[in-house]
């Protein structure tokens, strides 16, 4: 189970989810089997860029259940040893083919038999896919679409979806996963504190400004609830996608409820501890980068065909080697 808040607007999309896998047994409380696993996905589409991230089981088969989503859109075979690889996908998609491919093979994993719930929410930007500048009709729409299976069924038949003009008639949009891991007094906590942030002094002028406030706000929610339930947990993975039509820029930070640290090794030095931060998986048109580790510097830069994505850490020493990044270790499948 996990939390996963989604904002939209005609500003910025924005999609925070917590970072916890947990295992229960019968007769036990839920525990703890993986505090930092990832479930969240940057998928660059033919005709649109989104950020989408599941809940449900954490596994399909022996994969994880983001590298399986990861596999099933591009073709390419997860389990290899890559931290990040270039060139043509096998296969690539406009985001409706991608969505409706997703739910077509979801229905035939184990999942579909389960009791369990499980979404797979995916909000960002959609264009229409012809070779003309990003203006009037052709800029980029907010949008926000879903695949879902409520508990003790099977798959919806259809993949949810936004109109794709709803922002001419609503300035926002939000969608918590699953709903039931929100209550109603949480979910009125959250908007009177975006209410008050945003409106507190000076108030925020350009939609980067109103994003960081909301992600913020957000970030803290997620960690509220994971105080009560032992489903969600502290550790967030935040992702802001501006307006293409405005600033191609993806944000991706992590954000811990308490340090974490790794150990960069060599043969010529002494191993290093540092600050670390964690990327979700990066997928666009002729690259694909796995969930990773990094550390050293506040952050790095990764080009996403037209987009800069940037990945957001602590800060490491100010001399000597600074950084490093690597491929994150993924633990195998509980079994029993």
């Amino acid at each position: 189970m996990t939390l996963i808040l989604s904002h939209l607007s005609r500003g910025f999309a924005l999609q925070v989810s917590d970072r916890l896998v947990t295992s229960t047994r019968p007769g036990d409380s839920p525990s703890p089997f993986d505090a930092l696993a990832n479930k969240t996905i940057i998928y660059q589409a033919r005709d649109a860029i989104v950020s989408m991230s599941y809940t449900g089981p954490a596994y399909i088969g022996q994969l994880p259940t983001d590298d399986w989503i990861a596999k099933t859109l591009t073709g390419v075979d997860t389990s290899e040893k890559f931290s990040f690889r270039t060139g043509p996908l096998p296969q690539w998609w406009d985001i409706g083919r991608a969505t409706r491919l997703l739910l077509r093979e979801l229905a035939c994993t184990e999942i579909a038999a389960q009791k369990s719930n499980f979404e797979l929410i995916a909000i960002g930007w959609q264009w229409k896919n012809v070779k003309r500048s990003m203006e009037g009709l052709y800029q980029p729409v907010p949008m926000a679409w879903g695949v879902s299976k409520p508990e003790g069924s099977g798959f919806e038949k259809e993949v949810e979806r936004l109109p794709r003009r709803w922002h001419w008639k609503h300035r926002s949009f939000f969608c918590a996963a699953p709903r039931c891991n929100l209550d109603k007094a949480e979910q009125v906590k959250l908007f009177d504190r975006l209410t008050e942030e945003i409106a507190q002094s000076p108030a925020p002028k350009t939609s980067e400004e109103v994003a960081d406030r909301v992600e913020r706000v957000t970030v803290d929610t997620v960690r509220a609830v994971a105080v009560s339930n032992p489903y969600v947990g502290p550790n967030c993975m935040s992702v802001v996608i501006a307006p293409p039509h405005q600033s191609a820029l993806i944000r991706v930070t992590f954000f811990p409820f308490e340090q974490h640290t790794a150990q960069l090794v060599g043969k010529t030095f002494v191993p290093i501890t540092l600050p670390a931060a964690f990327s979700p998986w990066i997928i666009g048109q002729g690259t694909m980068h796995k969930p990773s580790v990094h550390m050293g510097k506040g952050s790095w830069d990764i080009r996403l065909g037209p987009f800069a994505l940037k990945l957001n850490g602590p800060d490491g020493p100010q001399k000597g080697l600074l950084a490093a990044m690597s491929s994150q270790q993924r633990p195998r499948r509980p079994t029993g």
